[in-house]
């Protein structure tokens, strides 16, 4: 588990042999050595038996009266208002749309209003900063195959006097052929052969790129790091002052579960020591998904935005010469287009996971409005919808007006799946859902401007051609067409 990563020594035969042409590869790509060190650590215990596996028998569940409650926090604004000129927000923006067909950051992707997840994030920094005076660190955490996308995006957008850079780059470790445990190839796309190794190289990425630092020799004590495509994640004088006035080194944010949310990871104590600890669903046994689903037992899922001392995160690498995290050992294939391409073995590990590493470390129950993540077209259109409203802290909050949960949306794959088919296919404006409760289409449909939805739709195009629904239609119930 996280908290005893070792490393077999290197003059063990077996570990030497096969990693060093791993180890020659990442030199030949300027690899800092402490992420090819990282990198053997994690190796060793894929190569050791280690299945990134964290069972029912090694954890407890958390209850409601162990976490701090996010409305109980009012009192603490104004200490968090003192320290907002102490204070870094970073954002994890390494991710492709890969899952709606695209090969460019994620962040790029319109989803209110005609504005992308990068304009809502700088329009927020900029709206904070006007609101309270501070001139705080905005950051990008990119990965090699987002970041000159986001820099163009970014413009003249800067960091104002405080000296920050605007971003710095997540590493890549290579990908492990299944056969044989050798490092991939792949010379119709070498780029293939690497893999992002998941949010938790934020604590590596951020001692290699000098931004920790530089953050500290500029008196900034504190970050706030979420995902870039969950736009309810904004800077929050209440949490900062909370993490501030009990000194805390590690605050994560998490939210109750759904069965919407069932299968993300979700928090647990380690029943050896007491920690708290995030086991993510690739780190759950087979036989265990129903536990692991089971939200009345794990009743909270990590939003995966977190408070962070950044004294204490540098003493703690510091002293472990790395960011103890958790392995997840997530089986692909070479090219995930290509089914029919070599079986490989991606390393990777969660930022949060290091919740476990920080003595004191506590979760804060936090409203539904601090977490509005896209993941899918599905996704997408609902915050598109008038379910979701942009509010003038320029964060995606859902619509006060409804009531009743969500709706469910589930979209032909054939015609929506892709981000491109899928605005094609909403050309105007995005449906009105606040009155829906469920939506299913079924094959190629067009919806025209201000189309309203009413509680339970279906609509189902079983012909050959396009079906198209007029401007200002009402649906209601199921609706065929053939």
């Amino acid at each position: 588990m996280a908290q005893d990563i070792s490393c077999v020594s290197v003059d063990d035969p077996k570990l030497s042999s096969l990693f060093r042409p791993f180890a020659l590869k990442m030199e030949q790509q300027g690899l800092p050595a402490i992420v090819i060190n990282t990198f053997k650590c994690y190796f060793n215990q894929f190569l050791y038996g280690a299945q990134g596996k964290l069972s029912d028998r090694d954890i407890v569940a958390v209850h409601d009266d162990e976490l701090a409650d996010y409305d109980a926090m009012e009192q603490f604004k104004a200490k968090g208002e003192e320290a907002l000129d102490k204070t870094a927000v970073i954002k994890l923006n390494g991710g492709l749309g890969t899952s709606m067909g695209l090969e460019s950051a994620k962040s790029l992707i319109p989803v209110k209003e005609g504005l992308s997840f990068l304009d809502l994030i700088l329009l927020q920094a900029k709206t904070v900063r006007t609101h309270y005076g501070v001139d705080f660190p905005q950051v990008f955490m990119n990965s090699f195959k987002t970041h000159m996308d986001t820099m163009l995006k970014v413009g003249d957008f800067n960091n104002g006097t405080t000296g920050i850079d605007l971003a710095f780059l997540q590493h890549r470790y290579p990908k492990i052929m299944a056969k044989d445990h050798t490092p991939a190839s792949w010379p119709q796309n070498p780029e293939l052969e690497w893999n992002p190794p998941g949010h938790g190289d934020i604590y590596t990425a951020m001692i290699t790129s000098g931004i920790l630092d530089a953050l500290l020799d500029k008196g900034y004590i504190y970050a706030f790091i979420s995902n870039s495509d969950n736009l309810g994640a904004i800077m929050n004088r209440r949490l900062l002052g909370y993490m501030v006035h009990h000194n805390l080194p590690f605050l994560m944010e998490v939210a109750r579960r759904t069965d919407q949310d069932k299968k993300g990871g979700h928090l647990c104590r380690l029943k050896e020591n007491k920690q708290l600890a995030l086991r993510e669903v690739a780190q759950c046994p087979d036989t265990e998904m129903d536990s692991f689903c089971d939200i009345e037992k794990y009743k909270f899922f990590n939003t995966n935005s977190i408070w962070i001392d950044l004294r204490i995160l540098q003493s703690v690498f510091v002293s472990h010469r790395m960011m103890p995290l958790d392995l997840i050992i997530n089986p692909k294939n070479l090219d995930p287009r290509d089914l029919s391409s070599p079986k490989v073995f991606q390393l990777e590990t969660a930022m949060g996971s290091a919740i476990t590493n920080f003595l004191n470390a506590q979760a804060v129950i936090v409203p539904k409005k601090r977490f509005a993540p896209v993941k899918t077209t599905n996704d997408l259109l609902l915050v598109m919808s008038d379910c979701f409203v942009r509010t003038d802290r320029e964060t995606i909050i859902p619509n006060p007006d409804r009531v009743t949960p969500m709706p469910s949306i589930s979209l032909d794959s054939r015609h929506y799946k892709k981000i491109d088919a899928f605005l094609a296919r909403f050309p105007k404006n995005p449906l009105s859902l606040l009155k829906c409760d469920s939506l299913v289409v079924e094959g190629d449909v067009l919806f025209e401007q201000d189309v309203q939805c009413l509680g339970d739709v279906r609509i189902v195009n079983t012909g050959p051609n396009q079906v198209v629904i007029k401007a200002g239609s009402v649906l209601q119930g199921e609706t065929l067409f053939a």
